[in-house]
């Protein structure tokens, strides 16, 4: 019944699947389009791709202060000058000692000295005092003639009143000369924070110290002066560039046929479009144009110079039958449009093409300048875009400020299959005071919009594959089928292919190498359907959708998995828990192979109790539905334990007394099947240890005794605490009785007169005892009338 039920299911969707069968006609369409970065570098992902140069401007010398780079995804144009610096020289120009042949500049005339001292000041700095002062030097030409052995030259500065001390000479061992071709020069920057006033009035002061009655030698001074080293005004120009090229990219351009037109005196001759008469208007009709799919017609580009009596005209259409008048446009004219017609007229001149770009490509620039524009001749500084080698755009460098350049550039395009190539150069032109100065253009991205492709292709064709036919819990199939597919443009193995199933939890379908792969899921029957896709490279796809039908088996019942081993006690009973299922029925019956072990399935545990010890005794377990039965095996070591409990705690005194020392009996029984041995007795007081007692054996149904000391130390209610086998050592059938406890109330211990009775413990009156008793058995052995004797 079931069967036929199934059968009806697969016959319903089979009559579905046949209504639905429809012929695919082959034909060349759009399978999509999309756009196209026809000038990837526009990333600038790499510097791999581009070629960078500098250049001082009019001269083939790389650039001292300009460079372009590529790094961290942007192009920078960097333009720093150093500091200018130039060295100035000036001398005094007077002598307040009047001394002769000192001032100005070094002339190998000098004036000399063998005592008096010779000032220098009024040092030529006029010209100078618009630069800025940056280091100084002090430049004495003097010579000494022979050596000092105990006079000195000293010489000395004065600046507004602060004396410094330059240099002295002292112990030479021979002449020195700072006059014929090296002069003495020193640093005196860190002297004051100098001004052109305070260098023009230093006063220098050259001194020969005469310490003995006889000269050594004489000081010879030619003259002083000051090497200045400031920031100097300078001037120049500069430029750096990238450029890069993209190769092999359709052009997002189509070219006019004026073979596919209609002529009215204009023909097509060598020049391109020309009047059959000079001097006689003709006009070229174009056929209708129509953009590629998904595209528009951006701008028209044509060639004619300013004294042609070429006219172009255009007209608009939306549906490609009611056409727009005719307006006469210029080139480089926005059309927005992807149905057009194009007309010329001439009567004299002649036009060699025009070209229509298609969504009106466009360069765009996104970056900024930044850093300083100080000492940077603004009205010459300028950056340009070149595409393929022509100028598309002209930008000056006057502020710091971001920028976003768009420029057309279909014009600079040509048709089909061909490069790309743009290239950013920047020019910086100084005129600078001498100071430093950075000043950066940043690109951070350039963007060639326009770029399209449109694919065409047709489906892949493969052959069909069929219903398919299952048993519940079966082994899956393998069906051959990608080398029975076909496609005009993929190869088998670039064929991809997907799976929709209506049901996934009948079965997975999924590709093993170029096979279909079905898998039934576990314990799972029904009618399903399976969609398979089959794409190609350009996402054309074919399908089919068959049907899967599982027939359902009812499967046995399964008992989980035991314990390697169940421990069990002899002669007690136990429950043992165990799980099973079945996932088809659900009058399920369970039995074992032994008398003494009984099952019941409404709580899933086993009864057992073995009637004897034994180290493995195996129990079969049968489990069965209406048509199957399994058998697990359940493997029990049946053993024997001890049991051990404290059977009654007795006090060996009525009255209690904070202080006494009481002896407490515990009685310990093994009422197990089995022997104990070594049997810890912990006795304890609260956190006080009384002590611990052990004995040695206790063997089946064996009463133990041992006592502990309690002494007390409290008054009022007194606990004492009993625990056998603390550490558990010994393996018992239950653990939870081995604890047991007793209360006692003491009295509180009082001091009385020593004229009253004297106090005896409880100890003394058991010592006094045992000697009366001994002496009464010594007593009794001597006095006791002798044996009777035997006649």
């Amino acid at each position: 019944m079931r069967r036929e039920m199934v059968r009806c299911k697969v016959m319903v969707i089979l009559l579905l699947l046949l209504c639905s069968i429809g012929s695919n006609v082959a034909a060349r369409s759009v399978h999509s389009t999309s756009d196209v970065d026809i000038y990837p570098q526009g990333e600038i992902s790499s510097d791999d791709s581009w070629y960078l140069d500098n250049r001082i401007t009019f001269t083939q010398e790389n650039a001292d202060y300009t460079v372009s780079m590529v790094e961290d995804n942007r192009i920078t144009f960097e333009h720093s000058r150093p500091t200018n610096l130039q060295t100035l020289k000036m001398w005094a120009q007077s002598s307040p000692t009047d001394s002769q042949y000192v001032t100005g500049a070094p002339d190998l005339s000098y004036s000399y000295t063998k005592g008096p001292e010779i000032e220098l000041t009024d040092f030529d700095t006029d010209s100078y005092s618009q630069y800025e002062i940056v280091a100084v030097d002090i430049n004495i030409a003097f010579h000494i003639p022979g050596p000092l052995l105990q006079d000195q030259v000293r010489f000395s500065m004065e600046n507004n009143g602060d004396f410094h001390e330059l240099v002295t000479y002292v112990n030479t061992q021979g002449a020195i000369d700072y006059m014929n071709g090296t002069i003495w020069s020193q640093n005196i920057t860190d002297k004051s924070d100098w001004t052109w006033n305070e260098l023009q009035n230093l006063i220098v002061t050259l001194d020969y110290v005469s310490l003995g009655g006889t000269d050594d030698t004489q000081l010879d001074i030619d003259a002083v002066g000051f090497s200045v080293i400031v920031e100097y005004p300078w001037y120049g120009t500069e430029w750096a560039s990238v450029e890069s090229t993209s190769e092999g990219f359709d052009m997002p351009t189509h070219q006019v046929n004026f073979a596919d037109g209609y002529f009215d005196d204009l023909q097509l001759l060598s020049c391109g479009l020309s009047p059959v008469t000079q001097g006689v208007e003709g006009t070229w009709t174009s056929e209708i144009l129509y953009a590629q799919p998904e595209q528009t017609f951006g701008r028209i580009h044509f060639d004619i110079d300013s004294e042609s009596d070429v006219q172009i005209l255009i007209s608009h259409s939306i549906d490609g039958i009611q056409f727009t008048e005719y307006v006469p446009i210029s080139t480089n004219f926005l059309i927005d449009s992807s149905i057009i017609q194009i007309q010329v007229k001439s009567s004299e001149s002649c036009l060699d093409s025009i070209l229509l770009d298609y969504n009106d490509p466009t360069l765009i620039v996104n970056g900024r300048v930044f850093g300083s524009l100080d000492g940077l001749a603004t009205d010459y500084s300028r950056w340009k875009v070149f595409v393929n080698g022509e100028e598309a755009a002209y930008q000056t460098i006057n502020q710091l400020t971001n920028f976003n350049l768009e420029v057309p550039i279909g014009q600079f395009l040509d048709y089909g299959v061909q490069d790309l190539s743009i290239k950013l150069q920047a020019w910086f032109n100084w005129d600078s005071s001498g100071s430093p100065s950075s000043t950066l253009l940043e690109v951070t991205s350039m963007t060639v919009t326009g770029g399209f492709e449109v694919q065409w292709d047709e489906d892949p064709v493969c052959q069909l594959i069929g219903p398919q036919y299952f048993v519940e819990d079966g082994s899956g199939v393998l069906i051959p089928f990608l080398d029975r597919c076909v496609d005009d443009r993929s190869t088998t193995e670039n064929l991809s292919v997907a799976f929709a199933i209506n049901d996934d939890s009948l079965l997975s379908a999924t590709m093993e190498q170029d096979d279909i792969k079905l898998v039934l899921k576990p314990e799972q029957h029904g009618t399903t359907t399976v969609t398979v896709t089959v794409y190609d490279e350009a996402g054309n796809t074919w399908q089919e959708t068959f049907i899967v039908s599982v027939e359902e088996v009812d499967d046995k019942p399964q008992i989980g998995e035991f314990p390697s081993v169940e421990i069990v006690e002899y002669g007690v009973g136990k429950t043992i828990q165990f799980s099973y299922y079945d996932v088809d029925s659900t009058g399920i019956t369970a039995t074992t192979d032994k008398s003494w072990a009984t099952i019941d399935l409404s709580t899933s545990t086993i009864e057992v109790n073995p009637p004897s010890a034994a180290s493995s005794v195996p129990l079969i377990v049968t489990l069965c539905d209406q048509t199957s039965c399994v058998n697990q095996t359940l493997l029990l070591e049946v053993v024997t334990l001890a049991e051990l409990f404290i059977e009654e705690i007795i006090v060996d005194s009525t009255d209690v007394t904070e202080g006494d020392l009481v002896p407490v009996k515990v009685y310990v029984r093994n009422s197990g099947a089995s022997e104990a041995t070594l049997i810890s007795i912990r006795c304890q007081s609260g956190s006080t240890l009384v002590g611990v007692m052990s004995i040695p054996m206790l063997q089946s149904g064996e009463l133990g005794i041992v006592t502990c000391d309690w002494k007390i130390t409290g008054d009022g209610p007194q606990t004492l605490s009993v625990e056998l086998d603390r550490t558990n050592q010994i393996s018992e059938s239950d653990e939870s009785n081995n604890f047991e406890s007793i209360t006692v109330d003491a009295a509180k211990f009082t001091t009385e007169d020593s004229s009253s009775d004297v106090l005896i413990s409880t100890s003394m009156l058991w010592i006094i005892t045992l000697v009366v008793v001994a002496l009464i058995i010594v007593l009794f052995s001597a006095f006791a009338p002798g044996k009777i004797k035997k006649l």
